[in-house]
């Protein structure tokens, strides 16, 4: 086993495990503390060597987009995301990457590690039904709810009115298949609820949420369901990916592969935990359903 290094951080996304090797060890030792609940023995899969440049009022605002995989240059090896806020180069055989964060680029860091799980995943053949998505997600009684949706639409409330339970990321998991079915996995990237486990659960129903009056689960279309739950997948782009239709294609599929293997609702609830009610009664009627 390699040795961990004191400005390394060793993260644990899902299966994969990544090394993050920061020139200055203040950044290994506050991204030990921040992941604290995802910091991993394992051999790494990739080892990233990451340079941080910054000047006086960088982490002031921001002028990045939503995703940096808006501007992105492929050359060989080589990537360069918004015009050289952050650029390196990659080798998958040596299994390493050498990244310089200038600028604002940090704050595109965790859409980086985004990129960085993609490509470690499509290396291991697994990146058709393996996508990282914008939901929180609560495991009750070993089954696993994934409340998806845009931002504002509840997903940190509904983490914070669920701490009964295991609450898995209010803001990113994994949702893969696994032996023929569906499970979701908490992320290392989570919103404001700082109490999440690393830990998975048999995927059981999504809910796609927003706020109510009252608390409301119906049955939508599949067309409906596919249209609104494509958004909130995180855009599975490798680093070193030119191929955005490819990419586009693989997301679709999988919305579609789960709209046809796992329930789905559309969810109206109040800002209270008894949202929970309505849906120990959906999965009552379920298991009548199932006699």
């Amino acid at each position: 086993m390699l040795p961990i290094e004191d400005a390394e951080c060793r993260l644990q996304i899902g299966d994969v495990c990544c090394s993050l090797r920061f020139d200055d060890p203040a950044y290994g030792t506050y991204s030990r503390k921040y992941f604290k609940e995802f910091i991993s023995e394992d051999e790494p899969e990739l080892i990233l060597k990451i340079y941080i440049e910054l000047n006086e009022g960088d982490l002031e605002g921001s002028d990045l987009p939503d995703s940096i995989l808006l501007s992105k240059t492929v050359d060989g090896n080589s990537f360069d995301f918004h015009f050289g806020l952050i650029k390196g180069t990659l080798d998958m055989e040596e299994r390493r990457c050498t990244v310089t964060f200038s600028g604002k680029g940090i704050h595109g860091f965790k859409q980086f590690l985004f990129s960085v799980y993609y490509t470690i995943v499509k290396q291991n053949r697994l990146g058709d039904s393996n996508f990282l998505v914008h939901a929180c997600a609560v495991s009750k009684e070993n089954r696993g709810y994934v409340f998806s949706g845009p931002s504002e639409s509840g997903k940190s409330t509904i983490a914070g009115l669920s701490s009964g339970y295991t609450v898995l990321n209010d803001e990113v998991v994994i949702i893969k298949k696994e032996n023929g079915s569906y499970l979701v996995n908490s992320t290392p990237f989570r919103g404001d609820y700082l109490d999440n486990e690393n830990v998975s659960a048999p995927l059981d129903a999504i809910f796609l949420i927003r706020h109510g009056k009252k608390n409301i689960i119906k049955k939508i279309s599949k067309r409906e369901f596919v249209t609104r739950f494509i958004k909130e997948v995180i855009y599975s782009d490798s680093l070193l990916s030119t191929k955005r239709e490819d990419a586009f294609t693989e997301m679709m599929d999988f919305c579609g592969s789960v709209a046809e293997e796992v329930p789905f609702y559309e969810l109206q609830f109040l800002p209270d935990n008894s949202f929970w009610n309505v849906i120990d009664g959906l999965d009552e009627l379920k298991s009548e359903n199932e006699v």
